[in-house]
């Protein structure tokens, strides 16, 4: 598989999801768009691929995200945003993985919210045996972008 293969899925999961869970308008965020006051998640994979996926979300576009999934007109504390983080990278990397290996089984980490730091350097890889993706979305409320590396394990 290719890093572009990698992004594509990426990209086409990440928007299935928004758009079917969360009810999201979604489209490609323009160039050099950067994230304000994002929350950051992260989860590990392994099995046919093993690697690493991270999702940032600005907190008024959580705060939006939120309120769809639940169904409420008024979000939740901060710990039910974290809660819905968590689930949505979740669900952002079964979709993704299920996509690129249909075949294979990948067992999946618990979710857990980390530092924007965290997600930077998941999106710089440099190792020449593993493909990653950066994908940038703009919802209502700002930007989500989702990152993953992966490599195939032998």
């Amino acid at each position: 598989m290719t890093t572009n293969n990698v992004e594509s899925v990426l990209r086409d999961a990440s928007i299935g999801v928004l758009e079917t869970m969360f009810f999201a308008d979604v489209s490609t965020a323009p160039e050099g768009l950067t994230h304000s006051d994002a929350v950051t998640c992260v989860i590990d994979c392994k099995g046919a691929e093993t690697g690493t996926f991270t999702v940032a979300v600005d907190r008024p576009a959580l705060h939006i995200l939120c309120c769809a999934f639940f169904g409420e007109e008024v979000a939740g504390p901060a710990s039910q945003e974290w809660e819905m983080i968590c689930e949505l990278t979740n669900m952002l990397a079964g979709s993704t993985l299920s996509a690129y290996v249909p075949e294979h089984f990948c067992k999946l980490s618990s979710p857990s919210i980390c530092d924007f730091d965290r997600h930077l350097d998941s999106s710089s890889n440099n190792d020449p045996n593993s493909h990653s993706a950066l994908v940038a979305l703009s919802i209502e409320g700002g930007l989500l972008s989702v990152s993953c590396t992966l490599r195939k394990t032998q």
